[in-house]
């Protein structure tokens, strides 16, 4: 059986293509590559994702692609420091258009650029295309108020270039919003010059405008708590009022359950049958930044959601091959469980609901078996490229890349010429306040919304 990952990488590096020269202060400088030596680095790449990725051209032409690769290789001339060509790699894969294929600068990089370079002193929030300050310990009255412009260059123009470093399936905005929060500090520097001091502008909670500035500071001393907390359990069952069942599954990996003394397959009949007993008439699924998992935990979770026996995969192939039935029974037809739930669904998901859990979302969408609530899903509707994986180190820059090797589609009908995600039908985005405060607007917004439906 193979296995989609957990999630994709998060880190908090990131780079630019445009330019291939970078303001850097203080002392700190990254050594350069020579120019053969880079091409070698970046032909590998190339060659290697042409020959094992089979998702390479499923958002973009292959002479698009083919042509992207081309521009960029185009671009090495001269030396350049790792962070020079970190960002050939970064925009070359974002440009793709798959959410599971990534690359990373190496630890040993990593450690040294933080240990030397100072980045912008607060942590960074990004819901629908907009920044909010989640805490800033230089200023702590900062917290919860809407970032406007940093230096002079709005928001939107921020968020605009820096989206495009960040992978994700089919380009799908809502996930982008959910990684770059990891990604903003290094990205920041790259793209606009380290700086050692910041002109900000935001805006309070009561909607006023005010200006001020911040030191930049090294990472330590940047961060504060997480602002989302793993969970104590993955999967749970409560009850509201109005014979509201809400089923949160926050996972699909069964490696991650066990850390938590969870089982799949064993809580999903114990909840069914528990919401059977109690004669349960509407069920809210709720599956935000569930990033994925086990391959047949989504076929399970939808087998106690029909009546009916339901295709679930339609395609399961590499470049050079298509699985057959016997090798993945879950290419087959699957079967209804008897304790299937009968009543009205609704799912509540946002752009890091993700992988295997998009999977699912997809086949309740075409098969109209409920309501979306949320975001956008963060995973492509058709499908994806997950599965087995190989890590490619590259040898002269030790920058490494994720690259799934398995095409997954989708057994649904087409909702658009360039519906990559799920768009919800009733559209809420948690808020500054919820994420600091540890509230769950959308939450109570969808249990109200359905106690009308």
């Amino acid at each position: 059986m193979i296995y989609k990952n957990l999630r994709t990488f998060a880190f908090i590096f990131a780079c630019i293509f445009n330019t291939c020269s970078f303001a850097q202060t203080g002392n700190y400088q990254p050594k350069k590559i020579a120019p053969v030596l880079l091409r070698q680095d970046f032909l590998l790449l190339r060659d290697t994702m042409r020959k094992i990725h089979p998702g390479l051209y499923v958002y973009k032409s292959k002479t698009a692609v083919d042509g992207m690769f081309d521009s960029c290789f185009s671009t090495i001339q001269d030396s350049m420091t790792i962070t020079d060509f970190y960002a050939l790699t970064r925009f070359v894969i974002a440009s793709i258009g798959d959410g599971h294929t990534n690359c990373r600068l190496s630890n040993e990089f990593i450690n040294d650029y933080y240990s030397n370079v100072k980045i912008f002193p607060a942590m960074v929030m990004f819901i629908h295309d907009r920044a909010f300050i989640f805490c800033c310990k230089q200023n702590t009255e900062l917290t919860e108020t809407e970032l406007l412009s940093i230096n002079n260059h709005s928001l939107k123009e921020i968020i605009q270039r820096l989206f495009k470093y960040i992978q994700s399936d089919g380009f799908i905005q809502s996930h982008k919003n959910w990684e770059l929060p990891e990604d903003f500090q290094l990205l920041f520097n790259i793209l606009y010059g380290v700086n050692s001091s910041y002109n900000i502008t935001y805006k309070t909670k009561s909607g006023e405008i005010k200006y001020t500035t911040l030191q930049a500071d090294i990472i330590k001393n940047v961060f504060c708590s997480s602002p989302f907390p793993r969970p104590d359990k993955y999967l749970q069952l409560t009850y509201k009022t109005n014979n509201i069942a809400v089923l949160s599954i926050k996972s699909f990996y069964n490696d991650l359950l066990e850390q938590t003394g969870e089982n799949f397959s064993t809580f999903l009949d114990s909840a069914f049958t528990d919401i059977k007993n109690k004669k349960v008439q509407k069920l809210l699924i709720d599956i935000r930044s569930n990033q994925g998992g086990n391959d047949e935990n989504g076929e399970l979770l939808y087998s106690y959601l029909t009546a009916k026996p339901f295709m679930y995969y339609a395609d399961q192939a590499t470049v050079d091959d298509h699985y057959t039935l016997q090798k993945h029974p879950n290419l087959a037809l699957q079967q209804p469980k008897e304790n299937n739930f009968k009543g009205k669904i609704y799912v509540l998901v946002n752009g890091r609901s993700f992988s295997a859990s998009a999977e699912f979302s997809s086949i309740v969408k075409t098969n109209n078996r409920g309501k979306f609530i949320g975001e956008e899903c963060g995973g492509g509707y058709y499908g994806n490229t997950s599965g087995a994986e190989t890590y490619l180190t590259l040898p002269n820059t030790q920058i490494t890349a994720r690259i799934p090797m398995v095409k997954y589609s989708m057994a649904v009908k087409k909702i658009g010429n360039k519906a990559w995600g799920i768009k919800p039908d009733y559209p809420v985005y948690t808020t500054i306040s919820d994420i600091v405060e540890k509230k769950d607007g959308q939450l109570d917004y969808s249990i109200n919304l359905i106690k009308k439906l």
